[in-house]
């Protein structure tokens, strides 16, 4: 989302720009913003979607049934063919919404785990958890 914030004000601030070198006048720039910022916009978020779907299709571990274990000093993940763990420690922050629990490995890459899963005391000891591991969390309070 930033990159699109980002790459639609500098394409607002190059329109500007060409609009005050313009000999054309300004209905003529108006008429080219109106057509080419929304297709530029369009066709980023065609772009990232189509990044995503083939992402995910092209890695067969986030494709498998994932188990999550967590205890005090880590989050152990399991998969049918693959079985991994790591610290609370290398966490880089977490996140809650209404329907998951984002674990942030880094800025871009994260383990996304449904909350429907969870009964609503397993929510509440997950969260228990994470606020006495020390990692940067956002969580919900119900």
């Amino acid at each position: 989302m930033p990159r699109i914030i980002i790459f639609s004000l500098v394409l607002l601030l190059f329109f500007v720009l060409n609009f005050y070198n313009s000999e054309n006048g300004s209905n003529e720039i108006y008429k080219y913003v109106l057509i080419w910022f929304p297709a530029i916009v369009i066709f980023i978020f065609i772009r990232s979607y189509l990044s995503l779907k083939n992402a995910f299709y092209s890695n067969l571990k986030i494709q498998e049934e994932i188990v999550y274990t967590f205890t005090d000093e880590k989050i152990q993940t399991r998969g049918e063919t693959f079985e991994s763990d790591f610290a609370w420690n290398t966490v880089y922050k977490i996140k809650e919404n209404r329907d998951w629990f984002l674990i942030y490995q880094s800025k871009t890459v994260m383990n996304m785990i449904p909350k429907k899963y969870f009964s609503r005391n397993e929510v509440s000891e997950l969260r228990k958890l994470i606020k006495n591991s020390g990692v940067k969390a956002k969580l919900l309070n119900n």
